[in-house]
């Protein structure tokens, strides 16, 4: 959304959050919880604070947005579509103040970890998010997966998330060490990390590819973390310009997505940023992910990429040794990632719809 509102502007906004992740330039109020709840959160009681704020608090009057709404004066809400909290408290605040509600369907919180608090909370807030997208005016899905599961809305539009601007060079590189070069930038934690680290450890058992890893906090097995940093494999975290570099660098890129169960309504839902942002680059693009997930479904639709349907490492790398030895392969992947990235992933078409839709719901031409 900072792509959407802070980069390109196309808005004057206030934002409203119950976290201190903002731009702090930028207009803004904080919706806080009592100093109790604060002070319980860093307690044993912490998934009790959670509950609380997911199914208890959203109920309660917030002076404090009712404030900012009436000295802000806005013409449209629009929410996130979170795990219970903010986007109730942003219904409530639109039937009280009669303003015409957008919703961001961006992932499916209930189910997050950290994101509510005990286990039987789940299928309330799973619940709840649905309600939610049928109460809003407008919502925005971050792809056809996310818009199936919620089922019909009179005025519900896929808007895959918005790609990074990055300083794209115009020749590809030359490998020093005559080796296939696989990057991957983007979060490193959890199922991400396990199918990492088992591709890691394959790519160590060749002689004529290698893998580099971007990314932060990553929550590997002990010592792999070290050793992999050691060897160049792992980066740690890179400000967007130089993990741009790391792309602009490889001759493939990978896409990760879960093969694991119960992450499958994440991934039927998802879509990752980064497919977007490696689209710009026009490199061959790997996607490791089940058939079911929606990039892999985009890709049987558009190309784009080259699909690993299979969880095993072993299979990534046989697809990378493919890539390699057949040039007119890797022109073809190359040219159908920048026609992605001019067509269905155009950052202007997907702000042209953004911007577009809201203007409506505005009364606003």
């Amino acid at each position: 959304m900072h792509r959407h509102l802070v980069e390109r502007q196309p808005f004057e906004f206030l934002t409203a959050t119950n976290t201190a992740y903002v731009v702090e330039s930028k207009s803004h109020v904080r919706l806080k919880l009592s100093p109790l709840m604060e002070r319980l959160r860093r307690t044993r009681f912490h998934r009790w604070v959670l509950d609380y704020e997911n199914l208890i608090w959203p109920l309660l009057p917030n002076r404090v947005l009712d404030e900012a709404i009436r000295k802000f004066k806005p013409d449209v809400l629009l929410a996130l579509a979170d795990s219970g909290c903010l986007s109730q408290i942003a219904w409530r605040a639109a039937r009280r103040h009669r303003l015409p509600l957008a919703g961001l369907f961006l992932d499916w919180f209930p189910i997050m970890k950290n994101r509510f608090g005990h286990g039987w909370s789940r299928n309330e807030l799973s619940r709840r998010f649905r309600r939610f997208y049928s109460r809003c005016d407008l919502a925005f899905c971050t792809s056809d997966g996310m818009q199936e599961v919620l089922g019909v809305h009179p005025n519900s539009h896929v808007i895959y998330p918005m790609p990074g601007q990055h300083d794209v060079p115009e020749k590809s590189r030359t490998s020093s060490n005559g080796r296939f070069r696989l990057a991957y930038v983007g979060s490193v934690e959890n199922f991400y990390g396990r199918m990492l680290c088992s591709l890691i450890k394959k790519f160590e058992a060749t002689t004529d590819m290698e893998i580099i890893v971007v990314g932060p906090n990553a929550d590997w097995p002990d010592g792999l973390v070290e050793q992999a940093r050691a060897r160049g494999v792992y980066l740690g975290f890179k400000p967007a310009n130089e993990a741009a570099a790391v792309l602009a660098d490889a001759d493939a890129l990978l896409v990760v997505m879960s093969f694991e169960k119960e992450h499958e309504l994440f991934m039927r839902t998802s879509f990752t940023t980064k497919f977007l942002d490696y689209a710009a680059f026009g490199k061959p693009i790997v996607l490791w992910g089940p058939e079911f997930c929606t990039p892999v479904r985009v890709v049987r639709k558009h190309c784009g990429a080259v699909v690993v349907n299979q969880p095993e490492a072993e299979a990534v790398v046989s697809a990378c040794r493919l890539i390699a030895g057949d040039p007119a392969l890797r022109e073809k992947l190359s040219q159908q990632a920048r026609h992605l990235h001019r067509t269905l992933f155009n950052p202007d078409r997907l702000q042209g719809i953004f911007a577009g839709e809201i203007k409506k719901l505005a009364g606003v031409r």
